[in-house]
């Protein structure tokens, strides 16, 4: 179940962004949590130092990201374009998991959320772990968003 749901939902995202890779999760990541730096975008991808300067480059050269100057700290913000990619790629990854819950009923539904809860929840160790879990989620729609409910139980 698990390979159908991403993939579903990494196709959507990729044909939304119109390019493949980690560029779409990217610019949800950024969009989510804007200001954040290059060495924290590589670890909620986790991918590595070399695989996120080219990632940055190439969300620079499509002109979706710019990278403020801040002395040694260079934060990450989306552009016009890159908000217009990402608010495209949430709005795709929701309809690829509409599809796939909207055949469920409303009982399924309430199970497959308590299920989600009580693995998801325990996982939110740190804040970088729920930016992990959580780096294709519309977190301004998630409202009980079980894995930040883990991450605040243990606050």
């Amino acid at each position: 179940m698990s390979l159908l749901v991403a993939g579903a939902v990494r196709d959507a995202v990729t044909e939304a962004v119109g390019a493949g890779g980690a560029l779409g999760e990217a610019l949800i990541a950024i969009k989510d949590q804007p200001g954040r730096t290059a060495d924290w975008l590589a670890g909620v991808l986790r991918i590595s130092q070399p695989g996120t300067a080219h990632l940055v480059r190439r969300l620079t050269e499509q002109g979706w990201i710019t990278r403020d100057s801040e002395g040694r700290r260079r934060p990450l913000r989306l552009t016009p374009e890159g908000e217009r990619r990402a608010a495209s790629a949430l709005a795709a990854r929701q309809a690829a998991l509409d599809r796939l819950v909207g055949r469920l009923s409303g009982e399924q539904r309430a199970q497959l959320a308590a299920v989600a809860e009580a693995v998801l929840g325990p996982e939110a160790r740190s804040e970088q772990v729920l930016a992990e879990l959580c780096r294709l989620c519309d977190r301004s729609v998630c409202a009980e968003c079980p894995v930040h409910a883990g991450l605040c139980e243990r606050s």
